[in-house]
């Protein structure tokens, strides 16, 4: 059966105590207040990274994005634990926290904590639902960075354990909360302004690898190095097949290898799809259809997703949405008009022509969105459902069927076909090869159990 968020949201609901929702029509960061020591919950961080100096010009070591979420994480509660299958990252980390956040030595001893309330995951994605499915059976809160899974049955798996324990899961698609741009456009397809019938285009930029200059000028094979000391290289690898280390393979440019992650389709395809079928309100159901065309590099020992991409997928309603590389943004035509939204600016003839009861009734429509919950801060929107006991804005149940189409594109491309998705049975029709992509037989010792 499949569960959607509206059915979690009504049992939810049925047993949660009776709470306020008070509406916030803002969207400005607001202060965070300091709970006393007896109200704050523990945390404990997974995956803490560090990006090396040089990365993006930086010309010092700074927070990978794991350090950056679990740091976020510690404003709203006590910092306690730290788990990094590189040692020197969770010992950085936990410098942060002098005398209050212990180094453990992996990521299980950290969810045997029973003080442990919640945790937040910033491993590479093919770690992801692994760690949260084990941290909400310990009975932990999850704060899971996006991409959420590796694979489409990992997404099931996560969905049936996450409706299972009743634990909070929020998924860092935080283009929901804190980019009032994209909010401002869901709320104006939600309204109604565009139609009733959507065309999107989810626009994506191509890989990039950080770190080394020339590497995609120079496609040379990448040569086993010497592993980092305090690196634990079978940890890291997981329910991965066993591989040679070299720099290439993880830290940032693990997103660019199929065996970790799915490149951009799923690392900005993760926060581009997501927020369109939240839009468009289409995020219950699955597209019926996929078809494509993408460019993969063909490089023994080099990186293996997809440079550029072009996938159509078609609902039954008929509603479209395509997912190519290009510039970052996201298009959302109707019978009615069209938009265009990116992190920076929001545009189109029915954002310029709304008069001021327009903004007002967009405005509701957006604080509506958030359930209540204020705006702008996506780690507390999961503090906040912590609190409260009502799902958060990017929950588990209602970002499963962007990341699925994510997964579905890259089938889709590595086997050249048309394919058709059956729901119910949640399968390609009369398409075995692609089938079977849905799930991954994961090295021994690494199984995901539900």
């Amino acid at each position: 059966m499949t569960v959607t968020r509206r059915d979690f949201l009504a049992a939810a609901t049925a047993t949660a105590s009776t709470v306020v929702l008070m509406p916030y029509l803002f969207s400005s960061e607001q202060p965070v207040r300091r709970k006393g020591a007896n109200e704050r919950l523990n945390i404990g961080a997974i995956g803490t990274s560090q990006y090396r100096a040089g990365v993006w010009d930086r010309s010092e070591p700074f927070d990978g994005r794991g350090a950056t979420i679990a740091r976020h994480a510690a404003q709203f509660g006590e910092m306690v634990a730290v788990a990094d299958a590189y040692r020197p990252f969770a010992e950085k980390f936990a410098s942060y926290f002098p005398q209050r956040c212990r180094v453990c030595r992996d990521y299980q001893e950290l969810l045997a904590d029973t003080t442990i309330d919640a945790v937040t995951i910033g491993t590479p994605d093919h770690w992801h639902v692994k760690i949260a499915i084990e941290a909400l059976k310990a009975g932990k809160h999850v704060y899971v960075e996006k991409p959420l899974s590796l694979t489409m049955d990992e997404t099931r798996q996560i969905v049936k354990v996450a409706k299972e324990t009743g634990k909070i899961v929020q998924v860092g698609s935080q283009q929901r909360t804190e980019n009032e741009t994209f909010r401002k456009a869901a709320a104006i397809c939600r309204s109604g302004r565009l139609g009733n019938k959507f065309s999107v285009i989810c626009s994506c930029p191509s890989n990039e690898s950080v770190g080394k200059k020339g590497v995609f000028t120079d496609r040379k094979p990448f040569k086993p190095e010497h592993i980092p000391e305090g690196l634990d290289w079978n940890l890291w690898l997981g329910q991965a097949p066993l591989e040679h280390y070299f720099l290439e393979r993880c830290f940032y440019n693990f997103r660019w290898w199929k065996d970790y992650s799915g490149g951009e389709i799923t690392n900005w395809g993760g926060h581009n799809v997501d927020f369109a079928v939240w839009a468009i309100n289409v995020f219950d159901v699955a597209p019926v259809e996929i078809s494509g065309t993408g460019k993969f590099p063909g490089i023994p020992g080099w990186y293996d997703t997809a440079e550029e991409f072009d996938v159509d997928f078609k609902y039954a309603d008929g509603h479209t949405l395509k997912l190519c590389s290009g510039i970052n943004e996201v298009i959302i035509s109707g019978e009615r008009g069209r938009i265009r939204v990116n992190r920076g600016s929001l545009t189109g003839r029915p954002v310029e022509q709304m008069m001021p009861k327009d903004e007002e009734e967009i405005a509701e429509i957006m604080n509506s969105l958030m359930n209540g919950k204020k705006p702008g801060n996506h780690m507390r929107n999961f503090f906040d459902s912590i609190e409260d006991g009502m799902l958060p804005v990017s929950d588990v149940f209602s970002t499963a069927s962007g990341i699925n189409m994510c997964h579905m594109a890259n089938i889709c491309l590595l086997t050249g076909r048309t394919l058709r998705w059956n729901q119910e049975k949640f399968e390609f029709e009369n398409d075995r090869e692609a089938t079977a992509m849905i799930a991954r037989k994961p090295r021994e010792g690494f199984d995901i159990n539900v």
